[in-house]
């Protein structure tokens, strides 16, 4: 999560309001926050009720040159006239996921968009709902990205139902993406003003590959499982072939009902099929 604002000492100096944009669309539960750890919700939510000044400054509890952070570790947050200390493990319970993310502060933030914000997100929405739910098939429970020749597409199936999306794309790579792991990020995009997605080696094995979607606040870091996804394009028909079956009696009464509508003997007739 990077946060644009100024450095202040050990601590920063952020917009109240860029601070509530970034925390409401992280998808992680736990936040690294100056060496200290605290639930996202909990601070999303504490952030939102302080007032006093748009401006928020949060630093160790006890200056830079201090051994706070042996010593009752806490984070002091400073908005207008309001002080408060929170201390290490805030709002983290027993139950609070074990998904975290890292918040950085930088003087300004700068993302190349490539893609559609909106159109990704419906593109994920529309692919999600393909994927298999059984654990039994680890593979289907994944989202393929594909990328090359000018596209990106993104494939889900449950080995009964097959959804493909395809958006225009400069790049090249791949990656299966767990569903849960996508979890929120659809409307977590929809909120961001750009978007570049790319790939990336993991270095966790030879062959292994990163899905990153970088935005304007926030990165998001997703590790491509192991398996090889079906070949679905060969379930895909190249031309359709189809055979109808039609009473030959009611066939004729139909085409001479169109007699009495011809100026001349030989007529072409068009037939044009629909559903039912």
């Amino acid at each position: 999560m990077n946060i644009v604002g100024k450095r202040s000492g050990n601590g920063f100096v952020a917009h109240k309001a860029t601070l509530v944009n970034a925390l409401s669309r992280a998808l992680a539960e736990r936040l690294m926050l100056l060496d200290f750890t605290v639930g996202r919700k909990g601070l999303l939510g504490y952030l939102k009720a302080i007032a006093g000044s748009n401006v928020v400054k949060v630093v160790p509890a006890n200056g830079a040159d201090s051994e706070s952070h042996s010593i009752g570790k806490r984070l002091r947050v400073i908005c207008g006239s309001n002080t408060s200390y929170l201390e290490d493990m805030a709002w983290v319970g027993d139950k609070t996921p074990m998904t975290i993310a890292e918040v950085r502060i930088s003087p300004a933030n700068t993302v190349k968009p490539n893609i559609g914000n909106v159109e990704l997100a419906e593109a994920l929405n529309r692919t999600l709902s393909f994927t298999a739910t059984e654990d039994n098939r680890p593979v289907l429970q994944c989202v393929l990205f594909k990328a090359g020749e000018g596209k990106l597409k993104l494939v889900g199936a449950d080995g009964f139902r097959l959804a493909v999306q395809t958006i225009d794309f400069d790049g090249e790579g791949q990656a299966l993406i767990v569903r849960d792991d996508l979890a929120g990020i659809a409307n977590a995009l929809r909120k961001a003003r750009r978007v570049n997605l790319s790939f990336e080696a993991s270095g966790e094995s030879l062959d292994g590959m990163k899905l990153i979607i970088d935005t304007e606040a926030i990165r998001y870091s997703f590790v491509s499982a192991d398996g090889t996804f079906p070949d679905y394009e060969k379930l895909i028909p190249n031309e359709a072939k189809t055979v109808v079956h039609f009473d030959t009696v009611e066939a004729g009464k139909a085409i001479s009902s169109l007699k009495v509508l011809a100026d001349s003997k030989s007529y072409p007739i068009d037939i044009t099929l629909e559903n039912g």
